[in-house]
């Protein structure tokens, strides 16, 4: 086939990968999306650049997850400065940085592979199923910066040697550090790629510099974090011995990606004669005794994957699996199977595979669609998941069914007893439902177990919603104190000391006051006035429902569904409310 073909067969990959991820553009934030970019108070100026590079805390409103990932941050400012908190300009710039992954796997590949299997491998990883975590959270975006980064350092490697001369590849490997820490696995799969495929002789040789370079951005990396920060992992033996299973699990998902869930049950394991720990042994020393006797391009692949997984199999992680983890990883596979493919069968696997992906792709990207039918996808596939029952419960309260949030939150309890984030819930589920000693009771227990800035926020709310804004402030002051990019507390802080000067002296002066705002559209005056309505009467159904829509008309959806909430559990079936509920989702 001549060049056009194959620039055809590029344009042809490109519209699978649009039709795959146009589903995707407008699915809402996850998991660690909610502290990096929903509440992370940093990203929402420009002014702020500078600090990105300086300080990790503008990473994460939260100081326990704040790792230096300049890089990333800035990338989110940008997307934020388009459009926001509306996920949409998000999502774009994932699959513009998924494309550009793209471009630069074909490019590294065709010198190992050969112009049309190096196609089909640069389609299929970009179009696999189980690369729809590391594209639908948008904070993994971590992933696609670091991988375009080692990928542009290889090209550079193989293409100029000028660039091999004066060590100008080990650019963009040091840029993408800047998105994340484990670049030192660029040394090993160097000096791989030059003993498989150059001269043997000056493997050693060529890998000492990206390895010294790889030690010291990562000690200069590492001396970054917030001094809070913190994995999150447990026992570091129990953890090294279940990764080999994990590989295991992660190979069939390459191979076979039914059964994805965003947020896995699976235990570290508490021996290692355990029989899955055994078989995930036996699978990797297979491996190894095949890679010895495999095609050269089969065995670079198999130690790519190898390689590329060490980093989070020997430093132990909050989560023992994570899908987002293989996004690297199964460059390796890709790599390995297009060499397998003999050259006639090629075409007919391509489209076969291809297709495939688009199709498994795009209906998990409708799972990805909201926090409800994420999590309702993870309570399915992973029931042991204490987490995955609060956030499953967390969806029913924002529906406002109370009732299943706190039966999703009793569940919970039942797998991850001492968990405060879920106490947290726990309270304010309580509160709205008119509970309000079992709530301060659960949001002090919070305070015991943890007394972070989130324990202290949602506290220092709760008080403020009843009126109690003397008690509320310190809290809310301390949360800020804790963590200084979190912008909902931020904003809470100056609301309740930069409160108006207006006083009203009943309910029904600051309530008609409210609907004077309201009326005016001046929705923060709205506020005020609601809230000072609610200090005299706590019980005032009509009072939540104004307070819910001048939150609403602000975009603090949140606090609009727990006033909503209230009104529902003060007067049941209350259609206003139900239906402005549904406004809200």
């Amino acid at each position: 086939m001549n060049r056009s073909h194959f620039l055809y067969a590029c344009a042809v990959a490109i519209a699978l990968i649009g039709v795959a991820y146009a589903s995707s553009l407008d699915n809402s934030f996850h998991f660690d999306d909610s502290h990096v970019i929903e509440t992370n108070g940093a990203i929402r100026s420009l002014d702020h650049i500078g600090s990105f590079f300086t300080d990790a805390n503008t990473f994460s409103s939260l100081p326990q997850n704040a790792t230096y990932r300049p890089l990333v941050t800035l990338s989110l400012a940008l997307d934020y400065a388009r459009g926001g908190l509306d996920p949409h300009p998000y999502h774009v710039t994932q699959v513009m940085l998924l494309l550009a992954t793209g471009i630069l796997l074909v490019l590294f590949f065709l010198s190992i592979l050969g112009e049309w299997p190096a196609l089909f491998a640069a389609a299929l990883f970009c179009l696999h199923t189980a690369n729809t975590e590391t594209m639908n959270l948008i904070s993994a975006r971590s992933e696609l910066l670091s991988t375009i980064g080692l990928l542009g350092s290889f090209v550079l490697y193989q293409r100029s040697p000028f660039a091999r001369r004066t060590f100008l590849y080990l650019l963009p490997l040091a840029i993408g550090a800047l998105a994340k820490a484990p670049l030192v696995v660029f040394a090993p799969l160097l000096f791989a790629y030059i003993w498989l495929f150059e001269d043997k002789r000056r493997a050693v040789r060529e890998s000492i510099p990206p390895l010294v370079l790889g030690i010291a951005l990562l000690a200069f990396l590492n001396s970054m974090n917030a001094k809070e920060w913190t994995s999150g992992g447990g026992s570091t033996w129990q953890y090294v011995i279940t990764q080999p299973y994990v590989w295991l699990h992660y190979l069939r998902l390459f191979f076979l990606p039914i059964g994805l869930t965003a947020d896995t049950d699976l235990q570290a394991f508490t021996h290692w004669y355990d029989t899955r720990a055994l078989a995930g042994v036996a699978a990797i020393a297979l491996a190894a005794w095949w890679a010895r006797r495999a095609p050269k391009p089969v065995a670079f692949g198999l130690i790519w994957f190898a390689v590329a997984l060490i980093p989070t199999s020997i430093f132990p992680l909050a989560e023992v699996a994570n899908e987002h983890r293989v996004f690297f990883a199964y460059i390796g596979l890709v790599i390995a199977l297009a060499a397998l493919i003999p050259q006639r069968a090629l075409p007919a696997v391509a489209i076969v595979l291809l297709i495939a992906h688009t199709i498994g792709t795009r209906e998990r990207n409708e799972i990805w669609k909201n926090e409800e039918s994420l999590w309702a996808d993870v309570v399915a596939k992973s029931p042991g998941n204490g987490r995955a029952w609060m956030n499953y419960g967390l969806t029913q309260m924002a529906k406002g069914r109370l009732g299943d949030a706190k039966a999703d939150f009793e569940r919970a309890a039942l797998l991850v007893p001492n968990y405060p984030i879920l106490e947290i819930n726990r309270a304010i589920v309580a509160g709205a439902l008119g509970h309000s000693a079992e709530a301060e009771q659960r949001f002090q227990h919070a305070l015991q177990m943890a007394p972070d800035a989130r324990a202290h926020f949602f506290y220092g709310r709760w008080l403020a919603q009843r009126g109690r804004v003397a008690e509320a402030v310190p809290h809310v002051r301390e949360a800020v104190r804790l963590s200084p990019t979190f912008a909902d507390a931020i904003a809470l802080r100056d609301r309740l000391e930069k409160a108006p000067a207006t006083s009203w002296t009943n309910y029904q002066e600051a309530f008609d006051a409210g609907l004077a705002f309201i009326n005016q559209q001046n929705w923060q005056m709205g506020i005020e006035a609601n809230r000072a309505a609610l200090r005299f009467d706590p019980k005032a159904a009509d009072a939540y429902l104004n307070l819910g829509w001048s939150l609403a008309q602000l975009g603090r959806k949140t606090e609009a569904a727990e006033a909503y909430n209230q009104a529902l559990a003060l007067r049941p079936g209350d259609e206003r409310a139900k239906n402005n509920l549904a406004l809200l989702r």
